[in-house]
């Protein structure tokens, strides 16, 4: 339900971000304001909870198996991720600049 409104909110207001993170943001200020209680919510999130290690196993067991190799060369991957992640930003507002002026051009013509 919380979705169906965010859909209707971004919709109506016409805001750049997607529904899930403008419900995001609507069931924190809920949280906050003290309408939705932490309560409400204990019987359905207690089955995440109790396997939540389910989730999280495979990476751990990763970061044990190659621990020695990312002692060594943590640094070098740690450096890949963020310039690869400041190409992927670059890259991605850059083509968003092209089809905004893409858009406009067609618009007038």
């Amino acid at each position: 339900m919380l979705y169906g409104i965010a859909v209707l909110v971004t919709d109506f207001f016409a805001l750049p971000v997607p529904p899930v993170l403008t419900g995001m943001v609507l069931f924190f200020l809920l949280l906050v304001t003290g309408v939705l209680k932490p309560a409400h919510f204990e019987h359905s999130s207690g089955l995440f909870y109790r396997h939540m290690a389910l989730f999280l196993v495979p990476s751990i067991v990763g970061v044990m198996k190659y621990w020695g190799i990312l002692r060594q060369q943590g640094w070098a991957l740690f450096l890949i991720i963020v310039v690869s992640t400041i190409f992927v930003l670059i890259t991605t507002a850059w083509v968003a600049m092209l089809c905004k002026q893409g858009g406009k051009q067609n618009d007038g013509g």
